[in-house]
């Protein structure tokens, strides 16, 4: 019944409206991995051969790494909140986290210690089930099925909200992130509902193809009112993205009639991105992005967007068992 109970929870997306996640999770709530494990030992082995898990390992070691904590003044890139909040899973032992992980569990799924139990309780009604995972996202916890909140944390990382970062050090303003190929590759860890770990559905893509552009037109916005340099290379790279983004998002909204996904399409035509950005503009964007995503679901007639997708490319990197 559990294995059947997590796909329904996957067609189930309970759009809620947040603000984009920019920090990592609060130490104090971080269970860690370990505890994951004792129900997720299989989702765990994958993780720990993935980059978000040895990153606790290679980072220090890159010459990237080394060559960015050197123009920025840091001794130790482990040691440095600026790296710590995407690159690494901290946990309060006493008055002071330590760094525990690289990019884990909780990096993804939230701090776990107010939902852990909850989520995991057993022996429940498939409406009972529902009911816990409601509480448990109420608690924190960012389920898989919510395609939208998930989204949003990739992009608190994937896109850096620290322009000092990209300008003075050199760091890249964010990856080359898509929802669908990035999260379908090394990454995927769906051996839970399907114990093959199969790709995503074809319908699950299609939301995560929408989400995730609004996700990152999010995001870049909110990056956006923080600029101080307008021609520093973090402007120019935020500035280029969201038009960009916003190309994309047109792209889809020509691929299907639903009007959900036309609504998130005007509200970003007609923006012109700048940096900095007009805080009451970007918040305004956001706003009606929001409110037009909160009724995507997966009954949208978006079945158009499926020969677009295709041309997406590889997923990144293999899948791992």
């Amino acid at each position: 019944m559990c294995r059947n109970l997590i796909k329904l929870g996957i067609l189930v997306v309970v759009c809620m409206c947040l603000q984009v996640s920019l920090a990592s999770p609060d130490p104090h709530k971080v269970v860690g991995p370990e505890q994951c494990a004792e129900c997720h030992d299989v989702e765990t082995g994958i993780w720990e051969e993935t980059h978000h898990s040895i990153t606790y390992e290679s980072m220090p070691d890159s010459d990237d790494g080394a060559d960015i904590a050197d123009k920025l003044g840091i001794d130790d890139v482990v040691e440095a909140e600026l790296c710590q909040s995407c690159h690494l899973t901290l946990q309060a032992d006493g008055s002071s986290p330590e760094v525990i992980a690289g990019v884990s569990c909780e990096s993804c799924h939230g701090a776990g210690r107010d939902w852990v139990d909850v989520h995991s309780e057993e022996d429940k009604t498939e409406e009972q089930q529902v009911t816990l995972w409601a509480e448990a996202e109420a608690a924190g916890m960012i389920r898989p099925g919510n395609v939208y909140a998930f989204a949003r944390n990739c992009f608190g990382c994937h896109i850096v909200a620290q322009e000092e970062l990209v300008n003075t050090g050199g760091h890249k303003a964010g990856s080359d992130f898509n929802l669908v190929t990035w999260s379908q590759g090394e990454i995927r860890h769906n051996t839970f509902s399907t114990p093959e770990n199969n790709e995503a559905s074809p319908e699950r893509k299609r939301l995560m193809a929408v989400f995730g552009l609004v996700a990152e037109l999010e995001a870049g916005l909110n990056a956006l009112t923080t600029v101080q340099t307008a021609d520093g290379d973090y402007a120019v790279a935020m500035v280029a993205r969201m038009n960009r983004a916003k190309g994309e998002l047109a792209e889809i909204a020509d691929n299907t009639s639903d009007g959900k996904v036309q609504a998130l399409n005007s509200a970003v035509a007609d923006v012109e991105f700048a940096a900095p950005m007009d805080t009451a503009m970007a918040e305004q964007v956001i706003s009606a992005l929001s409110t037009a995503a909160d009724t995507l679901n997966s009954d949208a007639d978006i079945s158009g967007l499926d020969e677009l997708i295709a041309t997406y490319g590889e997923f990144k990197g293999d899948p791992l068992e």
